[in-house]
């Protein structure tokens, strides 16, 4: 009896070393999987840009957002920051409604100095929303009367 003890005693820590070097491996493999996976992930797809607002009472601009009351030009200057695809850019009035790259006269590429104006009414709440397969994300806002 005292022989076998002492073989199965060198079977204990082997079985730990290959469970141990196991462990690492899986762990090696998720971790990379994770960094090559993620790395999408970590990449905002947001741009970040700044955009100027001028509102002119009485005038109109290229496109009419206006839903009553007293109205204006809304214009929208790209003042720094990432390039939008204008594709991807619309303006939201709340009141008034929706317009894309088309009606303002956007196209290609959205950068510094671009701009556009559009008809409002002087209380609306106008976002430049940037839309993606993944959702959209209000880029700018002018809060009008305010």
């Amino acid at each position: 009896m005292k022989g076998t003890l002492s073989q199965n005693d060198a079977v204990s820590p082997v079985i730990g070393v290959v469970l141990l070097f196991a462990i690492s491996i899986t762990l090696a493999t998720v971790t990379a999987g994770v960094v090559v996976a993620g790395d999408d992930a970590l990449v905002s797809t947001t741009p970040q840009a700044s955009f100027d607002f001028t509102y002119e009472a009485g005038a109109s601009g290229s496109a009419d957002l206006t839903d009553s009351g007293d109205s204006g030009a809304l214009t929208m200057t790209h003042v720094g920051g990432d390039t939008i695809d204008a594709s991807k850019l619309e303006v939201r009035a709340e009141p008034g409604g929706t317009v894309s790259e088309s009606a303002l006269g956007w196209s290609g590429d959205i950068a510094a100095g671009t701009s556009a104006t559009v008809t409002v009414d002087a209380d609306a709440t106008v976002r430049l929303v940037h839309s993606t397969d993944g959702g959209s994300t209000t880029v700018a806002t002018w809060d009008g009367d305010s």
